[in-house]
């Protein structure tokens, strides 16, 4: 491991008479019917360039034509004069979500030589096809249009900096389809040098969302000869201010489940819960909606002996109930098993169940920071869909340039 590297980075952020139109989700956040009608009407939407797909069915990505078509809509921003092209930025982030405290980090970059030799911490594995042609499309654009999203205990002054409210008008704001709203303002000298001097004192940071973009661009740099002059564009968080929700599973093709009868033959304790009541889940606890009602059950406690993954809730549900009873081995390669974000409302879960689309649902809680910390600190990885994680950015809000 070698000491943080952070640096300014070339960005490009949309103007601000078209701060509107080009910054979008991706397909992990909207459906996908939303995304192909966005490519179709809004000719300067950044879905264009990730996804170039959505606008022309018949290209397939990966493929010659999937770049071409991807480099042509970038070029034709550049000749619309729809991209600010900012040189040594750093920037303030925030995102504004109804209801919640607002989420704010800095966008920085962060030296490849870091996330290739541990100073940066995964807690996932990367599937090489994917990154590989990711590391195509950057060599391509010459540039990457999200950044990462990096983690730790920051420290005080940083967090305190952080935390005071902005009153100068942002460089770019945009307001998202689910109604967060989206604000950057760039860093003066004076405020680069306090986040450098303040990132001085950490010896680590970890990956919270964006491993596959971690490894691409490591890779991109290294490969590129450009691994001096350039980092990897990362928005970086205090843990303790990310939003961390859990995925939930949904099981078809295993029949009715008799789960009062495996709760009883194994002695987990459990207790008869109503949807009406809202229940929830703690740490050491998992529901489950079944056609004879919904239970929440104890998963028992953890001990010395296991390691970080094996502590996880996800993991006891995976190993005990939903191996035991349902006969699903492998969550990864298992057709019965579907997975949904911790976010949807239970009367929807509730709504899929009622139409006969599956047999049950396991509600669990979410992970700590500290529980991924901990696979990550092991050099162990999350089973899949273990965490949805967020502040998601939008997609062409803020992208690196590697000139």
């Amino acid at each position: 491991m070698t000491a943080l590297r952070i640096l300014p980075f070339t960005a490009l952020v949309p103007t601000r008479e078209l701060q509107h139109r080009i910054p979008t989700y991706g397909s992990g956040k909207l459906p996908q019917s939303e995304l192909e009608a966005l490519a179709q009407e809004e000719a300067l939407s950044y879905i264009r360039i990730v996804k170039p797909q959505f606008l022309d069915p018949s290209i397939e990505q990966g493929t010659n034509q999937f770049y071409e078509a991807s480099k042509a809509h970038l070029d034709k921003l550049a000749l619309a004069g729809a991209l600010s092209k900012i040189e040594d930025a750093m920037f303030l982030y925030e995102q504004v979500q109804p209801g919640i405290l607002p989420l704010r980090g800095i966008i920085l970059a962060v030296g490849a030589e870091n996330c290739a030799d541990g100073t940066v911490k995964k807690h996932e594995n990367v599937i090489q096809s994917k990154a590989g042609r990711l590391v195509k499309h950057i060599d391509v654009l010459n540039s990457i249009s999200e950044p990462v999203l990096l983690t730790q205990k920051l420290p005080a002054n940083i967090k305190d900096w952080l935390h005071t409210p902005r009153t100068a008008e942002p460089l770019v704001e945009t307001t998202d389809a689910l109604g967060f709203v989206h604000r950057l303002w760039s860093l003066s000298k004076n405020e680069q040098s306090l986040v450098v001097d303040g990132f001085g004192m950490l010896d680590s940071l970890y990956i919270a969302d964006g491993h596959h973009r971690v490894a691409a661009v490591t890779q991109y740099l290294q490969e590129s000869g450009k691994v001096n002059q350039h980092g990897l564009m990362s928005l970086v968080m205090d843990q303790d201010d990310l939003l961390i929700k859990s995925f939930h599973r949904i099981i078809s093709g295993c029949g009715e489940p008799n789960v009062e009868g495996y709760f009883n033959d194994n002695n987990i304790a459990y207790r008869s819960v109503s949807l009406a009541e809202l229940p929830t889940v703690q740490s050491n606890e998992s529901m489950v909606m079944t056609s004879s009602g919904c239970f929440v059950f104890f998963l028992g406690e953890t001990t010395t002996a296991m390691n970080a993954v094996e502590k996880l809730e996800v993991t006891r549900i995976e190993s005990g109930i939903i191996r035991g009873l349902m006969g699903i081995e492998n969550t990864s390669h298992d057709a019965r098993i579907s997975f949904m974000r911790g976010d949807t409302p239970l009367q929807k879960m509730k709504w899929i169940f009622d139409q006969g689309e599956c047999d049950c649902v396991f509600v669990l809680p979410a992970n700590s920071f500290d529980q991924v910390e901990a696979v990550a600190d092991q050099n162990l990885t999350m089973p899949p869909k273990s965490t949805w994680i967020e502040p998601k950015l939008l997609t062409g809000f803020v992208s690196q340039q590697f000139d």
